[in-house]
Parts: C-alpha cells; sequence; structure tokens
C-alpha cells in the first residue's frame, strides 16, 4: 500500500503532505443518504479512494454506518482488511479469472462480467456458497456482459450450483448534457433487462445503475442501490457544474515545507534553460514537490502560485523532485516555513479547480497525479 498517515521522521526527511478532511467526508456521506432516499449505497473509494486514501476513508465509512465499500484494487482492499475493516468491499473488476480464489480468501465479494469469469466462479464454488455480483456493461465499452446477453448470462449465473447472486450493477458515467442523454438511453435499457430478469424468476437483491452524475442530477432510477464515488469527496461530477450544494471537499489542503531559501538575489535567468527571468531582490525557495509528487509544470500561458504566510508566490518550475518559487521582493521566508500548495493560508486559497486550470486538466486529474504518492494526514 503507498503512503497513508503522515510519520514525523518522515515528514523531516521529506516535507510534503496531504490533510484529508473526515468531517468534510461524513458530511458528504449524510448528503448522498439526502439524495439516495432510501436506496442502499455502495461507496466507491477505487483509485485509492480517490486519490484520499482507501484506509482512513473505508474507516470512517464504515463508522457511518456504510454497508458496502467498492473498489477495483486487490491491494488496497488487503491494506483495508490488515488495518481490520471488516465492511463488505465489492471487487469490481480488473483481476484474471483465477484471481476469484484470492479474493474469496479475504473475504472480498467478485464481480462477474464474463464468460471467463463464470467458468472461475463454478470452479471456486464447489460445494461451498459463494456471494457475488454481475456487472453489466451499461455502454461504456469498458467491464461487463454486453447488454443484448445480459438476461441469459445472469440467468445462468444465478442457476450455478454454490452461488449466491447479491446482485446486478452496470456503469453509465457522465460528464455533461450530450452525456446526459446518453446514460438515459442506457439506463432505459438496464432497466428491461431488471425486468426481464424478475419475469423469469431471478431474484435480485441489489440492483444498481446511478453514480454520482445520476444521483445528483436525479436521473430515473428504479434501482435499490447507487455508487457515489465524486460527490463522496466533494467534486462536482458533470463539467459546468458548481460544487454541488452541501457538499465540501475532502482533500483540505497538500502543504509542504522549505528545504532551501536564496534571498535578495540579483537579476538573471533561472529555471530550466533559463526559461524564468529573476528580478533583482527577489528571494527564491524550494519544496521537495516535483513531477514524482504528482506536481506539474504550469500549462502554456499559465502563472501558477503557491501561498506562503497568506501571500502569492509564483511557481518559477517543476523538476523531477522539487519545486521552485519566486517570493518577490522584501520577503524574508526561512527554511522550515509552510508552503502551502492547495487549501488555505493566511485568508488566501488555492483551490483544487485553481491547480487544474494552472496544469490544463480537470480537478479529479489533479489529485489522480498525487495519489499515493504523499503522506497523508486524516482528521
Amino acid at each position: 500500500m503507498p503512503n497513508s498517515l503522515a510519520h514525523p521522521a518522515d515528514l523531516g526527511v521529506r516535507p510534503v503532505w496531504m490533510e484529508i478532511d473526515l468531517v468534510a467526508l461524513a458530511n458528504n456521506y449524510r448528503q448522498i443518504e439526502r439524495l439516495a432516499k432510501g436506496r442502499k449505497i455502495i461507496a466507491a473509494i477505487k483509485a485509492d479512494a480517490y486519490g484520499h486514501g482507501a484506509v482512513a476513508v473505508a474507516r470512517e465509512l464504515g463508522r457511518l454506518g456504510c454497508p458496502l465499500l467498492g473498489t477495483g484494487s486487490f491491494a488496497e482492499a488487503l491494506a483495508m482488511r490488515a488495518a481490520g475493516i471488516d465492511t463488505p468491499i465489492l471487487m469490481f473488476g480488473g483481476y484474471l479469472p483465477e484471481g476469484m480464489a484470492s479474493l474469496r480468501q479475504h473475504r472480498l465479494i467478485p464481480t462477474v462480467h464474463s464468460p471467463e469469469s463464470a467458468q472461475a466462479l463454478a470452479r471456486l464454488a464447489g460445494g461451498t456458497t459463494v456471494s457475488v455480483y454481475v456487472e453489466i456493461d451499461g455502454g461504456l465499452g469498458r467491464l461487463g456482459v454486453p447488454m443484448d446477453q445480459a438476461v441469459g448470462f445472469v440467468r445462468q449465473v444465478a442457476e450455478m450450483p454454490g452461488v449466491n447472486l447479491e446482485g446486478v450493477y452496470t456503469h453509465t458515467p457522465f460528464g455533461n448534457e450530450a452525456g446526459k442523454r446518453w446514460a438515459l438511453g442506457h439506463l432505459s435499457t438496464f432497466e428491461r433487462v431488471l425486468q426481464q430478469l424478475q419475469q423469469y424468476g431471478v431474484k435480485l437483491p441489489v440492483t444498481q445503475a446511478n453514480a454520482s452524475p445520476g444521483l445528483l442530477h436525479e436521473l430515473p432510477d428504479r434501482c435499490n442501490a447507487v455508487c457515489p464515488g465524486q460527490l463522496l469527496y466533494g467534486f462536482a461530477p458533470v463539467a459546468g457544474d458548481a460544487p454541488a450544494a452541501g457538499f465540501q471537499p475532502v482533500a483540505r489542503a497538500v502543504r509542504g515545507r522549505l528545504v532551501h531559501v536564496q534571498p535578495d538575489q540579483p537579476a538573471r535567468a533561472i529555471g530550466s534553460g533559463g526559461g524564468y527571468a529573476l528580478a533583482a531582490g527577489h528571494t527564491t525557495g524550494v519544496i521537495p514537490f516535483g513531477l514524482a509528487d504528482g506536481n506539474r509544470n504550469p500549462a502554456g500561458g499559465q502563472a501558477a502560485h503557491m501561498l506562503w504566510q497568506g501571500r502569492r508566490a509564483r511557481v518559477v518550475g517543476v523538476s523531477l523532485e522539487h519545486c521552485t518559487l519566486d517570493f518577490g521582493p522584501g520577503v524574508r521566508p526561512r527554511v522550515g516555513d509552510v508552503v502551502t500548495i492547495l487549501g488555505e493560508d493566511g485568508g488566501e486559497r488555492i483551490g483544487l479547480g485553481d491547480l487544474a486550470a494552472w496544469q490544463g486538466v480537470r480537478p479529479i486529474d489533479v489529485l489522480m497525479t498525487m495519489s499515493g504518492r504523499l503522506p497523508r494526514q486524516a482528521g
């Protein structure tokens, strides 16, 4: 498992960290409960809980009473079990059929999404009972049984000796109005599949189609479960949406400490290839937050900044392991001073949207580039 909770000794050697707000996570979960209107919540903690730390997030969700967690990472699921987290975990996929035995060994619920995985499931059951979910391809073209084959396939799985079919789910993500129309069409088809399965007498304790965008935009859904991801962490799941009312960012801050300071410098060209014109009398500083940590140079024409004692310091350049800052004239930062990369400092704030705009990516991409690279402080 990559870096989790920050240890003081680690921060002395490489002082850069992410602060996770568990109060915000709890608030978001309660908001999702309100939107879910009694439907079962399958909390998506894939990709190390969207970069926030799967173990800490899973522990808090368990405290909140979340009935089911979902991830695609076997390593992260093992880390949760090793940390004593007993909440049921649904494995979304991404493993070979022969990996199912390992999932069962660690009390993980497998997803069946292909004939090969169904055959592996039949071998695994072997006179005992195995609980599974079936994924149907809702149009994403990723994992899942094709919609036009779904009825026969689900019936086949449900009839296997020793198999307890816990649920059927699909995934129809979207990020704009055109995608919303696409999702509505596939949701309608999925509904027809569920109706046919019910007519054949197949018991489906859990059915799920909507995730964060569908939940927030209230797409028509007769399923009895939802699978939120982005909303759980305070992201706006659809382009152009303002942050959803009542939801808060769980990534409270990313901070580092200065490891080097050069005060009152002469005017000169610095940075890669001398591409930055440093003015006379300016002070520069360095924090250990480079490409290896998930930092990125600003996209063309962008001027990126970080915060020090309520002031903005411009990013001069990002190398493999370091970031150089221009603090301007007349200031005296010191080695060990805290610099805020994301979050609030002295009344100033740099949001995830700011970092995304400077780098020319989506907000979620910013956290994904940092995922597993920074120690985290959760509280």
